[in-house]
């Protein structure tokens, strides 16, 4: 049998480290790829966990829920109703809260002008409601007082009209659906400092408005020219008359 020369066998030897040497590395480096691997795992599974710690915490748990209701308003009324929508509220998560929806609640009644929520972190709802204004009522059937804003939105109907409220009233006791806009009309055209002051409120079958301001009777007339008249009545109100007659602007009349 033929023998192997020395310098064959260390060539064998040295190739056979190599492979061994490979395969080790190689199996070192899987390892620490698998280390890596399984870290990036722990870490990804770490971050859920705690993005789902804090979603709780934000949404469900107790430490944002709402305890407390601000409420500011214009009117009594208007701030009762706004405890009691903004109090269904309490006990959400302040970060839960639709406070859009809750605008929305508000405003669906009639006597709300606007309202505004917000949250106040970290555990308060606060709500700010402003009331329609009546600038005129209407006489009603059974004596009731029907209430309309200066865009004559319908406001309440109540049994008596505010102080300083005029109740407007037609030919045959009840202003009809165009007797109302164009009352409506001569009311938003008048200065607040005349509008308070009016009493006496009537509207005939022609549509022609008169009042009374103080212990001067204004006839209005139609309520074409509304702005053009108010600013005349405001001026002719300073001479003190008894009568001002406005129902034509162009040559109005004082006695």
């Amino acid at each position: 049998m033929r023998e192997t020369p020395p310098s064959t066998l260390e060539s064998e030897r040295t190739e056979q480290r190599r492979v061994l040497s490979f395969a080790d590395g190689w199996k070192r480096r899987a390892r620490a790829l698998r280390r890596r691997r399984a870290g990036k795992v722990v870490w990804l599974i770490g971050a859920a966990v705690l993005v789902l710690v804090l979603a709780w915490l934000a949404l469900w748990s107790p430490l944002l829920a709402v305890t407390e209701v601000q409420v500011s308003g214009t009117t009594p009324a208007v701030r009762s109703l706004g405890k009691s929508v903004g109090g269904q509220e309490v006990g959400r998560s302040l970060l839960r809260v639709d406070t859009a929806g809750v605008e929305g609640r508000l405003e669906e009644d009639s006597r709300v002008a606007d309202a505004t929520v917000r949250r106040g972190f970290p555990r308060s709802l606060v709500i700010e409601v402003v009331a329609r204004v009546p600038v005129l009522g209407l006489q009603k059937s059974q004596g009731k007082v029907e209430l309309v804003d200066v865009s004559g939105v319908t406001i309440e109907t109540v049994s008596e009209a505010p102080a300083g409220v005029p109740v407007v009233q037609g030919a045959t006791g009840v202003a009809s659906g165009d007797g109302v806009n164009a009352t409506v009309q001569v009311m938003a055209a008048l200065p607040e400092s005349l509008r308070t002051r009016v009493r006496d409120l009537h509207i005939d079958d022609s549509g022609s408005v008169s009042f009374v301001i103080s212990a001067t009777r204004i006839v209005w007339g139609p309520a074409a020219e509304s702005e053009l008249k108010a600013r005349l009545v405001q001026i002719l109100m300073s001479k003190k008359p008894k009568t001002i007659d406005v129902s034509a602007p162009e040559t109005p009349v004082t006695t």
